[in-house]
């Protein structure tokens, strides 16, 4: 086996975590840990559903399930995000209308 040179490419699992801490770099000077759990978390979710690794949890297929699943993960309101997602289509459709 040969070793990279590059930090973080001899292991998958690292090699995560630096893509992390490249989004993590320009936001960082977190005020409280409430905000910085948020914000890593939020990274993580959209980065899981953008890799595909939230595919079996979103039997929807669909924006609405993407929604639902970012809701679960903050601990927001049962279908607040999917219903404004849903007030918007139903206002793009009538205004096009």
């Amino acid at each position: 086996t040969v070793h990279r040179q590059v930090k973080y490419l001899n292991n998958v699992v690292e090699a995560d975590h630096g893509k992390l801490k490249q989004l993590i770099r320009p936001v960082r000077g977190f005020k409280t840990m409430k905000t910085a759990y948020a914000t890593i978390k939020g990274f993580e979710v959209m980065r899981a559903l953008r890799k595909g690794q939230a595919n079996h949890f979103n039997l929807s297929n669909d924006i609405l399930g993407e929604a639902r699943i970012v809701e679960r993960a903050f601990g927001v309101g049962p279908g607040a995000i999917a219903e404004a997602i849903t007030l918007l289509e139903k206002r793009a459709s009538s205004s096009m209308a």
